[in-house]
């Protein structure tokens, strides 16, 4: 009878119950003829009334104890455990059966959903880091090359331009020797910009001395130079860090310099770079500036594409990056990448430079 429907066994044990009570009132109520049939009735009803909600209750109890497993199962789910199941209820409710088998069906499909996009969401990060690997690599040959083949070609000019300069000097042509001075000042000012534009694509203070220089650098050279105050602080100065998560807060100090010279309009950044900490490592880069709405799905404007690279370089490192910005009120970066644990180093590890 367990196998039947819900309904069908209410009707069968309220019908015994009736049925019995019939027979039994019927029994009893010849051997105590001669009593009240006021009281007698009373005595029936409420005795019936108990068998009836006691047996209701046995049997609901027993045929809905299906629908405890569900909610707990349900429960576990919302809490994130997708490999739980609700298990085999053959002996229960047919419906409540169907439904668990469903439910079951329905945790399966879950879970290889899951998987399915957990595996892509991995290929998609170990190709984002051989994109950036491949991106870095590629700055590094053409910052070498400029190095060795421009840079020297536009010295040499230099030198040319002087050797031509004093010629010109000594045989008293002065058109030709202006003419000479003004092309040394643009092969100096190009000797500049060219300087600038190999560190910006591959430092060698990064590979030579370490984060902190790097980014001390940069952030005087290129704030200083634009009139804006900078004050970085560095704790754990002599650390070395893995390469991956060097070139990845370099790029994102860079990035967040680049907006303030754009975007900002400030007059004072502080940069904290904490090297000491055991756990991870911490950088923080906070300006005085205009600020602005920050909104984490706007990647449509400059800023907004930015801070979308700032977020997944930093990501792809195992870390995580936080905005507190407001219009009118600065704007202030902290970054934290972990440096223990599994997940992390496994990370590092598959995060070349």
């Amino acid at each position: 009878m367990r196998r039947w429907p819900l309904v069908y066994q209410i009707l069968i044990v309220n019908s015994a119950i009736v049925f019995l009570g019939a027979i039994a009132g019927t029994a009893i109520t010849r051997q105590l003829a001669s009593q009240s049939s006021v009281a007698l009735t009373a005595f029936f009803a409420v005795l019936g009334l108990l068998l009836s909600v006691l047996a209701n209750y046995l049997l609901l109890r027993v045929a809905l104890k299906p629908l405890l497993v569900l909610q707990t199962v349900a429960e576990l789910v919302a809490e994130g455990d997708i490999n739980v199941r609700a298990g085999k209820l053959a002996d229960g409710e047919p419906s409540l059966a169907r439904l668990a088998d469903t439910f079951n069906q329905m945790l399966d499909r879950l879970e290889e959903d899951t998987q399915a996009i957990e595996r892509s969401r991995t290929l998609t990060e170990q190709l984002a880091q051989q994109v950036l690997s491949a991106q870095e690599e590629e700055r590094r040959r053409i910052a070498r090359e400029l190095h060795d083949e421009t840079l020297q070609a536009l010295a040499t000019l230099v030198i040319y331009a002087d050797a031509a300069t004093d010629a010109a000097r000594e045989r008293e042509i002065p058109a030709l020797q202006d003419a000479l001075v003004r092309l040394r000042g643009v092969a100096d000012n190009t000797l500049g910009d060219l300087r600038n534009i190999i560190a910006d694509l591959r430092p060698s203070l990064l590979d030579d001395l370490g984060l902190p220089t790097a980014i001390r650098w940069q952030a005087q050279h290129r704030l200083e130079n634009a009139g804006i105050r900078v004050d970085v602080q560095v704790r754990g100065e002599g650390r070395r860090l893995n390469p991956a998560v060097e070139i990845a807060l370099y790029r994102v100090s860079q990035e967040a310099i680049s907006n303030v010279l754009k975007h900002a309009h400030a007059s004072y950044v502080e940069i904290d770079l904490d090297l000491s900490r055991d756990d991870c490592v911490a950088l923080r880069i906070e300006d005085d500036g205009a600020g602005f709405k920050f909104e984490p799905q706007g990647r449509s404007t400059g800023r907004g594409v930015g801070l979308f690279g700032m977020h997944e370089r930093i990501s792809l490192v195992g870390g995580e990056l936080a905005i507190d910005s407001a219009p009118g009120e600065g704007t202030e970066l902290r970054i934290s990448v972990p440096l223990a644990g599994r997940t992390v180093e496994q990370a590092l590890v598959a995060a070349p430079v």
